[in-house]
């Protein structure tokens, strides 16, 4: 097409548009459009990690409806999370994102063991709610760029204090995730640079920490030392798989609270009266954040590779096939969410929302990200009368369809 701008009206709309500027601003008008029709072949997009003009997308299967999606994320036999297009890269394949039973299980009970509840409970969320404090405090009241001054910065602290490495190294983290998975907007020799810088930061970190336990040093508390010393039926990590796990946690954590925290901000200053409702009963809060995540929920989808041949929605998936799944369509799907573009705090069935996913896959680091979500509102509860939209325009991202999300986000805080 040599159009410069498409409509969700527009007759030749297809699931190769969903890559387009405008699409990635708003996909929600344009996935509605398409989802009467029927699973359609020929999106391509990249999976994280890879990087655009030098790595080859494979065309995809798109799914939007809620029941395809849920059928697809269940059945991990014949939808392999593996991802040979990231596996042929030179990034890091991600940890338990692109595992398969049954390894995927012995690496999922391992990882159980470094995120209890206890740590995210009782150990993270007084340090969590502090930073928040402080980081709030430094705040000029008035004008404020939500996403430059705040959003980015709370979960790049948060995953340098969990797997314990500087934490004057957050914004190097924002660099390398915003890198990784594939959203903003760098070169092909930027990504290629943050992806290997990532790699042998955590590389070396990891290094050092094994050395320290080799000569008997106590080691400090946190989820490197969890996933080196975790074990799962007598089967542990390899140092390989430490350094891996920590870079999953950092690129599939980093950004998409980033954008999560952004999407909160920004329906608290376009729709003032849930800030006023959350003001009087703190206890709709949670609520608050279950519903911003089935709405505007950052991740839009993941793919899959048909192992098999198979018929669904319509389609005839053959064997090698790969498959988008678009959890976010699902999220917004009005055979199961009534009104499903309106806010509504007290939606009945909120829980079967696939923001973290859905299966064996479901996102380990999901009481992490309510956690930074929860102290954030609750921050700005306590220290604000109101947040209203800033003198400038609210502006989306359009670098990647993979985050849901805003560049901008000004808004007026009042004391």
């Amino acid at each position: 097409m040599n159009r410069q701008y498409i409509t969700p009206e527009d007759a030749s709309l297809s699931v190769a548009d969903l890559t387009r500027p405008e699409v990635i601003a708003n996909p929600y008008p344009y996935y509605a459009a398409l989802r009467g029709r029927g699973p359609q072949f020929g999106l391509r997009d990249y999976p994280p990690g890879t990087v655009p003009g030098q790595d080859a997308p494979h065309p995809a299967w798109v799914f939007l409806k809620y029941d395809d999606v849920a059928g697809i994320a269940r059945d991990h036999r014949t939808f392999s999370s593996r991802d040979p297009m990231q596996e042929a890269s030179e990034a890091p394949t991600l940890m338990l994102v692109n595992h398969d039973r049954p390894r995927h299980t012995e690496l999922r009970g391992i990882a159980q063991q470094a995120f209890t509840p206890k740590r995210v409970e009782h150990d993270v969320a007084p340090w969590v709610a502090s930073t928040v404090g402080s980081m709030l405090g430094s705040l000029s009241d008035g004008s404020v760029d939500f996403m430059s001054k705040f959003a980015p910065e709370l979960p790049a602290r948060v995953m340098t204090y969990l797997i314990g490495t500087p934490q004057e190294d957050h914004v190097l983290l924002r660099r390398w995730s915003n890198a990784f998975m594939v959203t903003s907007d760098f070169t092909a020799e930027e990504r290629i640079q943050c992806n290997q810088e990532i790699a042998a930061y955590y590389a070396a970190a990891v290094e050092e920490r094994y050395r320290d336990i080799d000569r008997g040093l106590t080691p400090p508390d946190d989820l490197m030392t969890a996933f080196i010393q975790a074990e799962h039926e007598g089967a542990k990590l390899t140092k390989e798989e430490v350094i891996r796990f920590c870079i999953t946690l950092v690129v599939a954590g980093a950004e998409t609270t980033t954008y999560l925290l952004g999407n909160l901000v920004c329906t608290l200053a376009n729709e003032p009266q849930f800030f006023t409702m959350l003001k009087k009963d703190r206890s709709l809060v949670r609520p608050f954040i279950e519903e911003s995540l089935r709405r505007d929920g950052p991740p839009q989808r993941l793919f899959r590779i048909a192992t098999q041949d198979i018929q669904l929605g319509g389609a005839d998936v053959k064997e090698g096939d790969w498959v988008a799944v678009f959890f976010a369509a699902a999220n917004r799907d009005p055979d199961v969410f009534e009104n499903p573009d309106a806010f509504v705090l007290s939606r009945p069935n909120i829980n079967k929302h696939f923001t973290f996913g859905h299966g064996i896959h479901h996102c380990m680091g999901a009481g992490i990200a309510r956690l930074e979500a929860d102290k954030t509102i609750n921050g700005l509860l306590d220290r604000y009368a109101e947040i209203v939209p800033g003198r400038s325009p609210m502006v989306r991202q359009t670098g990647g369809l993979l985050n849901y999300g805003l560049d901008a986000c000004p808004v007026e805080l009042a004391a």
